[in-house]
């Protein structure tokens, strides 16, 4: 593999390519591709930057991968992408006090839309 190649694929690592596509347009391997990428210290799809603000993360070799600086960066990431946010058991419910549809998430069960609808119902 050459140098140009290693290369193209941190660029390609960078900018949010998957190993198979960066594999299908250098006619590499998957897995020499993302060896490569692991060799060359690239362990995460941002090369150790934050997703929010873009500053350098430290790893920790003994620990998980970190994808942010902070949880000021994590939060405000996660709240400006959430249509990215992957829920289980999803189900649409309706609020026992307005009557609005709502989301609910996880198996617990919901019957308010809302603190402020929980608290009046309860509340009289």
């Amino acid at each position: 593999m050459t140098d140009r190649q290693k290369q193209q694929i941190k660029a390609l690592r960078r900018k949010g390519w998957s190993y198979s596509a960066i594999a299908d347009e250098l006619a590499l391997s998957p897995n020499t591709v993302k060896s490569c990428h692991r060799r060359s210290g690239g362990n995460s799809v941002f090369g150790d930057l934050c997703r929010n603000c873009g500053r350098p993360i430290a790893q920790n070799p003994c620990t998980r991968e970190r994808h942010f600086c902070s949880n000021y960066c994590r939060q405000e990431w996660w709240n400006s992408n959430r249509d990215q946010v992957q829920h289980r058991d999803s189900r649409t419910v309706e609020c026992a006090y307005c009557g609005r549809t709502f989301t609910a998430h996880g198996k617990r069960p919901r019957k308010y839309c809302s603190h402020a609808c929980y608290a009046a119902d309860r509340g009289g």
